[in-house]
């Protein structure tokens, strides 16, 4: 195709928007004081990041738990690029890493504009005013909290959203690119490698290959580069601090960095313990008032346990279900691939937020992508009265749990009853159902 029917669309010839540079300008320079001002008036996750860099880059120990009030917690790729950040004034890093996160997000809301409506047979017309809408009140508040925590969740989402789009391309270099893409999203924070389950069972095996390979591959570059005095790799390391505590069926729980019982932690297995089991403390962020039951220990393990097997099971049925709509589609269905690429990501991403130890609000940036690709569904093709009760029961639960809108008091205690989790669970089921082909079965 050439430019200019590039340019042409239902006959008018398209101009550049140029009148986006100074909106974007406007919003970056806005945003970096903005967010830069509430930098200085609380916690925030950025301080965590760039302390962990110059530790690495000076040979200190990056892991102190229970010494640091905020201890830095990820695997060791996650603090190199905040080797060269730290050297940056510190009154331009909170600004500039605002920057960098919006940059990050704005190619990630290009792609989900261009991929609404693709895959399905007798669409509607395009409806990406209401769509938009509808996004923001399902996924609007956790893309907030990112910038407002200053967290590095867009550097998890970037690469995993890189990867579903390359799952959606039939190039020869796209399996490949996926699971390189997939593998740089598990060095930062070890979840991403939640996409091989989708390359097992969607038979992607080049991507499986890649995404094992870069993890590793980042995963022992901190040792060529800042080697520990002692000898150990950081990777061990950080298992041994973070990780080897944690049992099948656990939550994150370890003394100076998760309590279990924290309502902050809004994954399958923390909402699951608030519920079932009596807390052995109190903090500001642990509700009692929220346990249903106290079950034993064994229990309480087994019930968490079947949950998460229902999640790895809905991703497994999502990959398979994806492969299918592709082949029935036949080679040639790029749009069909790439449909079946999102749905099956989408489910992989809520797996990301249910199955870790630990997911705070701002992880759940990554809801974008379900909820454009079940709304646009929604919008574009015949009403389905199931998949309408889950995402509207998604909305209720995660946005009708913001405390800017029920209260503190009423806030904490929804939060308590894992709102968050069971949210996120809703856009899971939705993800799944999606993924059927118009008319199609379950």
């Amino acid at each position: 195709m050439d430019i200019g029917a590039r340019l042409r669309h239902n006959g008018r010839v398209q101009r550049p928007r140029l009148w986006l540079l100074p909106l974007l300008l406007a919003v970056l320079v806005a945003g970096g004081w903005y967010f830069g001002v509430r930098s200085k008036a609380g916690d925030r996750e950025l301080p965590v990041y760039v302390e962990g860099g110059q530790r690495m880059a000076a040979g200190e120990e990056i892991y102190r738990r229970g010494t640091d009030s905020k201890p830095f917690t990820y695997p060791p790729f996650a603090a190199v690029p905040f080797v060269p950040y730290g050297m940056l004034p510190a009154g331009w890093q909170a600004p500039l890493w605002f920057a960098l996160n919006f940059m990050l997000l704005l190619p990630i809301l290009v792609w989900l504009h261009r991929s609404a409506g693709l895959g399905w047979t007798g669409a509607g017309p395009p409806r990406r005013g209401w769509l938009w809408l509808c996004v923001a009140l399902l996924a609007g508040r956790h893309v907030f909290s990112v910038f407002e925590n200053q967290s590095n969740d867009m550097l998890v989402f970037a690469p995993a959203a890189l990867a579903i789009a390359c799952a959606g391309r039939a190039e020869r270099w796209a399996g490949a690119a996926s699971g390189a893409a997939a593998g740089v999203a598990t060095a930062i924070k070890a979840t991403p490698l939640l996409f091989a389950e989708w390359f097992v069972f969607g038979r992607r095996f080049g991507a499986l290959a890649a995404v094992v390979a870069t993890a590793a591959l980042l995963s022992l570059a901190p040792d060529w580069c800042w080697p520990r005095s002692d000898g150990r790799s950081w990777a061990m390391v950080w298992f041994d601090v973070n990780l080897r505590g944690l049992a099948v069926g656990g939550t994150a729980a370890a003394a100076g960095a998760w309590d279990p019982h924290s309502i902050l932690n809004q994954s399958l297995s923390g909402s699951l313990t608030r519920l079932l089991s009596q807390p052995a403390t109190t903090g500001k962020f642990v509700v009692p008032e929220v346990v249903l039951l106290d079950l034993p220990a064994g229990v309480l393990r087994a019930v968490i346990v079947l949950g998460q097997l229902a999640v790895v099971a809905a991703i497994a049925w999502g990959a398979l279900r994806a492969r299918t709509a592709v082949r029935a589609a036949g080679g040639g269905a790029a749009a069909e691939l790439r449909r079946a690429a999102l749905g099956a990501g989408s489910l992989v991403l809520c797996g990301m937020l249910l199955l870790s130890p630990q997911s705070s609000k701002s992880h759940f940036c990554v809801l974008l992508v379900p909820a454009v690709f079940c709304l646009d569904r929604l919008l574009r093709t015949r009403r389905d009265g199931a998949l309408i009760g889950l995402v509207v029961a998604a909305a209720l639960l995660g946005a009708g749990s913001a405390k800017g809108l029920i209260g503190t008091r009423a806030g904490n205690l929804v939060l308590g009853a894992g709102a968050v989790t069971w949210s996120t669970m809703c856009m899971l089921a939705a993800s799944l159902r999606a993924l059927r082909p118009p008319g199609g079965t379950p």
